[in-house]
């Protein structure tokens, strides 16, 4: 982009009459544009900047390499990479690097090359000529019989054929045949003088299997039927330049790097030479190495021009000025991600993760780095509104961009720009904040503050959102109110509560596709705008939240991001779908939303940025590990341009991102175990292994190797035989268990990447803890056996005492027996008596209660656990109102039932003689009665007896069921979701004070709700295969999982899952549920 050779703004003044009670407001406003008025401003114009900032992530000596050099870079069949520095090695897992030197056991010196052949050792070969092997998990140096390199060693590889090649900057070539099976087997072979030469500096194997090494007296091509070198000098190579470096590519393209010569290439299609140097856009003429990556481009690393890509007749150059960090460049990779690894000579190692994030910093031409707007105007130029005023872009030739700004020194403009909104003839609309808002207008080009406008904000000038809609009108949200205002017209108003908003503190505004203009308010959710039929309608669903961002997509449904809750979905104005940090999102405060032409929704956090693909439903991650370096995003700040670029404005600068360069890879995430201790103590990582009783404290420690976006990998690890399920997502990569029983275990981890993928095949390591000796089936076999003949003899000695104390005891049973059946007939009648008595209290009971549910689509599920029930149900219907209550007096059976009565008959005259129809009213009323009726005199009283309850109040006029709860509560379900309302948490009666004052819950009931009221009987009952408490969390899931069902289909489904869960253990408490559907 770059800006034009020159341009200008002018100040346009409005003036208009105004009455006596409009100057005193619009004293500063008058003066601002008399001053604008008088001064005709040019853009300021700045040198050109270099352009763009492309993404390089670095890891240094700060980060835990060893060194900053990094000659040689490979990553091993576990996928930890290998970096070769001047101290040593360091391996990197991704998160931790490990160093290791001479202590280790390497070979003395830094270590140039780096080789893992085909048996998993690792080769490495060290400036002054030392080779270390890395096999078994040690490092051991190697000294080859008859071979002395004594000078560095530029090069290890392996041919394919079973031959190690070991290269040389002052030994020649040693090839290394055998060397898989014992030292004393190997074949060496050192190749130097004539022959070939004593000075190495790389080489590479031809697509056919021919070995090719670089030297300083030309290619050298080795022959295995001859087993000797010959120059390889194709004409047209150029025998002046020293070669450095040699590649052959996938369309069998021989490339050669020179030492100040530039660059050769070899086509195979016509056995021409191609130069590239300096001139054709190359970065340097000393071509330090040469790699093709998987899309078949072409790196060129330099010495001292950074890097060139070739790409067909195209060249791109990355260098210190456009986001690389060194200009000399060792060597690269492609790791198994795909990211390019870059090894530096002083800055570490760099990593390309491609270019679909393109940063725009203050080095780059901005005046500011806090980007709040970002559009592009009819000629082309990309505006920028920042902390700083505004800044305009257009490309310039080479990369480089112009820049051109408007700030308060220059054009009498707020430097705190927030919104740039374009209106139909393509003027652009600034919004500000403390300055109110311009109008920047092309035909001519002028800058201009109208009054008119500006006098209808709010005194503090701040602009909080703006829009222009279809019709030109301008929409501005302020800390007062919606301010309206016809463009063409030149009149407009502010729009308050008064008017029918949700609040007066504006948030965020959006005009979607069939010309509805929504709009949030701080606190107070969300306003929707139909202009055709100019009427405003609050939404319910969102009250009390803060919209920041809005966004619709393909199908129209509205994307809405909040401050602190993550992002909503509306369709026909019902919540969809909520997406939160639980389903991936860096953070729940959402600062900007968008939608790309793929549907892809774009959400801008204070971490970073998400990309949520709604048909697969994965949420990809962008921090600036993975290029997305300005982290925090600014209010609404995205603009999609033209050429499908999709722009960022940030606290660093703005980000342009290119969806069709970020093409999803989906691969699994590469996660390994790394680590196995047994009481602390290190265990080799054998699957299988058998452990005795007391070594039953493990940990594991495991990682995902991932380069792209390390810091947002997650895990999730099970212990077979320990977890019933999957532990919770986490960033842990270490996992401890203690005080395990004998059995047989297997340990699992499964990752989740930066792209949302989980590992569809978990990582595992089996494992079994033995039991004791005393625990053995030999051992017990053995205790039986001795315990029986111990019994046996046992037996036969007192078989004869008791044959003795038989006689005695038949002799007192006979008396006893006598007398226990003369008590037993007592017992039965008094007994009769009393079941008799409570049996007739129960038919007192029943008649009490309702014989029949009055409201249609609901059921009772009614189980006491004696022949009386301290449980009992209530349903009134009263002055068009139906009222259903679930209540649980103290205890149960008859001191239960006495309690139901007292409550049942106070219910009724508090309904029906007192016409009390509120519920926290009713309940009031209850708890006073309840008092006098037990005198009940504060926490002194001997009765402490109550009820704890429910009780819900239905309007099918208004479709509004009012709640209040003496401890209980009432759950409602609604599109699969589950709402609890809690009660207050005082019950009736007992200790609560006479006076105490009850809670009204109000809930707008809409058709398919269905709501529960319930006593604690159900959650409470003990049963299951450990006998513990059902418990109110289960409850809850089971209702879930049944609601859709029809109101008696879902009494049988409870009852069965009560009978299910109580199998082998007695009812403990009365049990009542009452459910309807509305």
């Amino acid at each position: 982009m770059k800006c034009p050779d020159t341009g200008s703004c002018h100040v346009h003044v409005h003036k208009k009459n105004r009455t006596d009670h409009e100057k005193g407001r619009r004293l500063c406003i008058g003066t601002v544009c008399l001053k604008a008025a008088v001064i005709i401003l040019a853009f300021l114009f700045s040198p050109n900047a270099s352009g763009q900032t492309y993404f390089f992530d670095n890891y240094g000596v700060a980060d835990g390499l060893s060194q900053s050099t990094v000659y040689k870079i490979i990553q091993d069949r576990h996928h930890n990479l290998w970096l070769g520095t001047q101290s040593g090695v360091s391996v990197f897992d991704g998160m931790v690097f490990q160093n290791y030197s001479t202590e280790d056991g390497l070979a003395i010196n830094g270590v140039r090359a780096i080789c893992e052949t085909p048996d998993g050792a690792v080769w490495l070969g060290h400036t002054g000529g030392g080779i270390s092997r890395f096999a078994d998990g040690k490092f051991r140096q190697i000294l080859l019989p008859g071979v002395n390199p004594a000078s560095d060693i530029t090069s290890i590889f392996e041919d394919g054929k079973g031959n190690l090649w070991i290269l040389t900057a002052g030994a020649g070539a040693i090839k290394l045949t055998g060397y898989t099976g014992r030292e004393s087997d190997w074949d060496i072979v050192q190749f130097k003088g004539n022959e070939l030469s004593d000075q190495i500096f790389g080489g590479c194997v031809g697509k056919d299997g021919s070995v090719y090494l670089v030297t300083d007296v030309g290619i050298k091509r080795f022959s295995d039927s001859l087993n000797r070198f010959s120059t390889y000098q194709p004409e047209g190579l150029t025998t002046y330049f020293t070669k450095t470096c040699i590649l052959e590519d996938r369309r069998g393209d021989f490339w050669f790097g020179t030492y100040h010569g530039g660059l050769y290439r070899l086509m195979k299609k016509d056995g021409k030479f191609r130069v590239y140097d300096i001139r054709d856009g190359l970065s340097s003429n000393w071509i330090s190495t040469l790699h093709e990556d998987p899309a078949g481009r072409i790196w060129v690393g330099t010495w001292g021009g950074g890097i060139t890509v070739i790409e067909g007749d195209s060249l791109v150059v990355y260098n210190t000025g456009n986001g690389l960090q060194d200009d000399k460049i060792w060597c690269f990779l492609n790791d198994a991600e795909g990211n390019l690894l870059i090894g530096t000579n002083e800055q570490g190692l760099s990593i390309h993760k491609g270019n679909a994030f393109v940063t725009f910093g203050t080095r780059d031409g901005l005046h500011n780095p806090q980007v709040w707007a970002i559009t592009k105007d009819a000629l082309g130029y990309y505006w920028f509104g920042t902390s700083g005023g505004i800044t305009r872009l257009k490309s310039g030739t080479r990369g480089s961009v112009q820049a051109s700004y408007m700030d308060e020194k220059s054009h009498f403009l707020n430097n705190q720009v927030r919104f740039l909104q374009k209106d139909s003839k393509g003027n652009i609309w600034i919004g500000t904040n403390g300055g109110g808002i311009y109008s920047y207008q092309f035909n001519p080009e002028r800058l201009v503050f109208d009054p008119i406008l500006n006098s209808l904000l709010y005194k503090d000038l701040v602009i909080t959102a703006l829009v222009v809609d279809r019709k030109d009108q301008l929409w501005a949200g302020t800390n007062e109110g919606l301010v309206y205002y016809e463009i063409a017209n030149q009149k407009g108003d502010r729009l308050t509560r008064i008017n029918g908003l949700a609040g007066n503190e504006i948030s965020s505004l959006f005009y979607d596709s069939r010309g509805i203009l929504w709009i949030g308010a701080r606190g107070k959710g969300i306003t929707r705008y139909d202009d055709s039929r100019q009427q405003f309608t609050v939404l319910r669903s969102l009250e009390n939240l803060t919209p920041r961002c809005m966004a619709e997509d393909k199908e129209h449904r509205l994307w809405i991001g909040m401050e602190g809750q993550g992002v909503y979905v509306l369709e026909a104005d019902s919540i969809v779908l909520h997406l939160s940090e639980k389903e991936g999102l860096l953070s729940n405060l959402v600062n900007l939303l968008g939608v790309d032409n793929s549907g892809n929704i774009y959400i801008g956090t204070n971490k970073g940025l998400n990309k949520f693909l709604p048909r697969e439903g994965r949420m990809l991650t962008y921090t600036r590990r993975n290029g997305f370096t300005g982290i925090e995003t600014k209010s609404n700040a995205l603009y999609s341009d033209p050429a499908g670029y999709i722009w960022f404005g940030t606290v660093n600068g703005a980000v342009r991102y290119s969806p069709g360069s970020d093409i999803s890879a989906r691969r699994e995430p590469f996660t390994h175990i790394r680590r196995f201790r047994v009481n602390y103590t290190d265990y080799p990582l054998t699957s299988g292994i058998h452990l005795p009783w007391y070594n039953n404290s493990v940990i594991f420690d495991y990682n995902s190797v991932s380069l792209s976006n390390p810091d947002v990998v997650m895990y999730q690890i099970m212990l077979q035989g320990n977890d019933r399920d999957w532990q919770p997502p986490t960033r842990q990569t270490t996992a401890s268990y203690s005080a395990l029983s004998p059995g047989k275990y297997v340990f699992l981890v499964k990752a989740r990447n930066a792209e949302g993928i989980w590992n569809s095949q978990p990582a595992a390591f089996s494992f079994q803890i033995l039991p004791p000796f005393w625990k053995r089936w030999w051992f017990i076999l053995l205790c039986i056996a001795a315990g029986s003949t111990s019994i046996v003899a046992y037996i036969k000695v007192r078989e004869r005492n008791l044959l003795y104390e038989k006689r005695l005891l038949e002799e007192k049973v006979l008396e006893r027996t006598q007398e226990i059946t003369r008590k037993n007939q007592e017992l039965a009648s008094k007994n009769k008596d009393i079941t008799d008595s409570i049996r007739y209290a129960e038919r007192i009971q029943r008649a009490m209660l309702p014989p029949d549910v009055p409201f249609p689509e609901t059921f009772v599920l009614f189980r006491p656990k004696a022949i009386v029930s301290g449980d009992f149900y209530w349903f009134m219907e009263e002055e068009g109102l139906q009222l259903m209550a679930a209540i649980d007096c103290t205890g149960h059976g008859v001191p239960g039932a006495f309690m139901s009565i007292i409550g049942y008959h106070t219910l009724n005259k508090i309904v029906r003689e007192d016409r009390i129809l509120d519920p926290a009213l009713i309940l009031k009323n209850l708890n006073i009665t309840v008092h006098n009726a037990l005198r009940q005199k504060g926490d002194t009283s001997p009765i402490s007896d109550g009820m704890d309850m429910s009780l819900a109040v239905y309007d099918p006029a208004r479709r509004i069921l009012t709640f209040a709860g003496a401890v209980n509560p009432i759950l409602l379900i609604r599109n699969h979701e589950i709402t609890e309302l809690k009660g207050d948490r005082y019950p009736i009666g007992h200790v609560t004070p006479a006076d105490t004052v009850f809670t009204n819950h109000e809930l707008l009931l809409q058709s398919g709700d269905m709501i529960y009221l319930f006593s604690d009987g159900y959650a409470d009952q003990f049963g299951g295969p450990y006998g513990k408490k059902f418990k109110p969390i289960h409850l809850k899931e089971l209702l879930l999982k049944i609601h859709d069902k029809s109101p008696g289909e879902q009494q049988v489904l409870l009852n069965q899952a009560l009978e299910e869960w109580m199998k082998g253990f007695e009812q403990n408490d009365d049990i009542l549920i009452i459910g309807r559907r509305f």
